[in-house]
């Protein structure tokens, strides 16, 4: 078995390329902060790794986040509270997934997208910020961080049958949304845009 060192993020792109998929393979580290990079690095099989990846980028996420910068009461959050909107969903992205108990997903998207007032109570994370990710192909990256407003299995199956799935997927989910704003608001804008779709 052939080991190799991993000593930092630089070279990930080589690490996760065919030749390195090989199973004589076997990645380790001596840094703590690199142990779940190797261990993603050491999943040959595909889908498991894009598995291990987004469930290990949303634990990093919650980590870091670890009081709700949204401050959610009531299905509200404080900046729907202060102007006193009348849309209640605990979500103000009306994603159609939220239950009246609240996100059903774990959307590693949805868990970086912040309006100005909450990026002003606390510094928020970017995507490059998430190093796990980097032990995926950009095209992966991309299908997963395209997958807004869709569920945690949907996310993977995206990024684990490719670029044309995921698109006429996320395309499907995005007119989901719309139709759901339409039902949810009162302005023509909303209208003009679901004609749009015909």
């Amino acid at each position: 078995m052939m080991k190799i060192e991993i000593k930092n993020t630089r070279l990930l792109f080589l690490y996760r390329s065919i030749f390195f998929k090989l199973n004589f393979i076997h990645f380790y580290t001596d840094d703590k902060n690199l142990k779940s990079i190797v261990e993603a690095l050491n999943i040959k099989k595909r889908r498991k790794r894009i598995i291990y990846v987004y469930e290990d980028a949303i634990r990093f996420l919650n980590n870091y986040y670890k009081d709700d910068i949204c401050d959610f009461k009531g299905n509200k959050c404080f900046v729907q509270r202060k102007i006193k909107s009348n849309w209640i969903n605990g979500c103000c992205m009306m994603c159609p997934l939220v239950t009246d108990k609240g996100c059903p997903s774990s959307n590693i998207t949805c868990k970086l997208i912040y309006c100005k007032e909450a990026k002003k109570k606390i510094k928020t994370l970017k995507v490059w910020d998430i190093k796990i990710l980097k032990c995926l192909s950009p095209v992966q990256r991309f299908m997963i961080l395209a997958a807004t407003f869709s569920s945690k299995e949907e996310a993977i199956n995206d990024a684990y049958y490719g670029p044309i799935y995921g698109m006429l997927r996320n395309f499907k989910r995005q007119l989901k949304v719309d139709i759901n704003r339409i039902h949810n608001s009162k302005r023509r804008v909303k209208w003009t845009r679901f004609i749009l779709l015909y």
